[in-house]
């Protein structure tokens, strides 16, 4: 495929993700080419479809990608909070086969979009938290002692930080069976109950129901 053809395609409001996703794993020039659009292409028709393609991609085969950790590293500081979202999204991805442990040299930088100054970015962060949890159990009592202290870390309205905790309790769920710290678990979630956030609200009525509580 030419790449100025494949440029235009990506760019299309209409592109398919899937196809373009199963074309970046299996030939190795196009999975180059869509990385390197993603990481140079100032077009944000381009660069953030090129997001959708190589997120999902990365989902199925994260190895292929595993040579690009840095570069997507890079992006966890790029001015473009879209940019920090890629980032995020995908070393998340990428945590699953981390054979080298290059995490733990980022882990800190990592966490710090928990107070993103874009909100969307701290809601990025909050869901690619369950890929590190999955992938990476021992920052799960860290992630934890995180997550419930939300209100003393991150400085967003009241309105959006109720909605951020909806987020948070699904990462809380997913560590709940692996955690010895139960009881913080449910004390946060249980003081959610009268959140202003329906969605946070209806959150914690799934998680007391789902274990019992």
């Amino acid at each position: 495929m030419i790449y100025s053809d494949l440029i235009e395609k990506i760019a299309d409001k209409n592109v398919n993700v899937n196809e373009f996703a199963k074309a970046v794993l299996h030939d190795e020039s196009t999975r180059v080419e869509v990385i390197k659009q993603l990481l140079t292409n100032n077009n944000i028709m381009v660069y953030y479809h090129c997001y959708y393609i190589i997120s999902r991609a990365s989902e199925e085969k994260p190895e292929l990608f595993y040579e690009y950790w840095n570069d997507f590293v890079y992006l966890l500081d790029h001015k473009n909070s879209y940019h920090r979202d890629i980032g995020l999204t995908i070393i998340g991805n990428l945590t699953k086969i981390d054979e080298n442990n290059l995490f733990s040299s980022i882990f800190p930088k990592y966490i710090e979009h928990f107070n993103d100054d874009k909100f969307m970015t701290a809601q990025c962060f909050v869901k690619n938290l369950k890929n590190v949890v999955r992938y990476k159990n021992e920052y799960i009592e860290q992630i934890i002692k995180l997550l419930v202290d939300v209100e003393k870390i991150c400085i967003y309205p009241k309105k959006q930080k109720e909605l951020l905790k909806s987020d948070i309790i699904e990462v809380l769920d997913a560590v709940y069976e692996n955690t010895t710290n139960k009881d913080v678990i449910v004390d946060f979630i249980r003081s959610q109950s009268t959140s202003e956030s329906p969605k946070t609200k209806k959150k914690v009525k799934q998680f007391l129901k789902k274990h019992g509580l």
